[in-house]
């Protein structure tokens, strides 16, 4: 495809229509179109402003899966496997991932990674009391406020992660990332 693929054809007409459709349909505002590539599985990912498409079937019945660059907790692109890889914030049901192997990379690595780090509109790491580490690892928790690129008039949301290597099972983490949250959020969010 090409470094500038994206950005000079973009997606076929009945593919960008579908995909139009489905943002609609699905109430958001993806903002313009930065790149797209087709997956291994002849599917879309489609990188916008404000939105991550991943499309599965074929064209005239795609189905299509959006995800707001400010719900992706973490991820990237790993070159050995051409896969774009992400995990979103644990909303209480566990943590979801997904990923999709791309024909060619183009520019979707380096725009996924300039979306992921547009959203966050403050970040800071609260360590545990007493500095516990595991595995070699401060104990404590990252808190994120976090910008829905996709409706610049939305609240700020709020996620707390933990470090590679820690996990929620660490003693007074989960009250740590309570009281931080509060407390950040009172600080440095105006609309709170």
């Amino acid at each position: 495809m090409g470094i500038f693929a994206g950005l000079r054809r973009g997606p076929d007409r009945g593919v960008r229509s579908e995909w139009q459709a489905s943002v609609r349909a699905a109430g958001l505002v993806p903002g313009a179109l930065l790149g797209w590539e087709r997956t291994v599985d002849d599917d879309y990912c489609i990188a916008s402003t404000g939105l991550l498409s991943i499309s599965i079937g074929t064209p005239g019945a795609l189905t299509w899966r959006h995800i707001g660059w400010h719900l992706i907790e973490r991820g990237g692109y790993d070159r050995d496997t051409a896969t774009l890889h992400w995990q979103l914030y644990d909303e209480g049901n566990g943590p979801e991932s997904g990923a999709v192997r791309l024909k060619d990379p183009g520019r979707l690595p380096g725009i996924f990674r300039d979306r992921v780090a547009a959203s966050i509109a403050f970040e800071q790491f609260i360590g545990l009391d007493g500095a516990r580490q595991v595995k070699g690892v401060e104990a404590g928790v990252i808190v994120s406020g976090r910008r829905d690129l996709s409706r610049p008039d939305s609240d700020i949301s709020w996620h707390a992660s933990v470090p590679r290597g820690i996990d929620w099972n660490v003693p007074g983490l989960r009250e740590l990332a309570d009281t931080a949250i509060i407390r950040l959020k009172s600080e440095y969010d105006p609309n709170s």
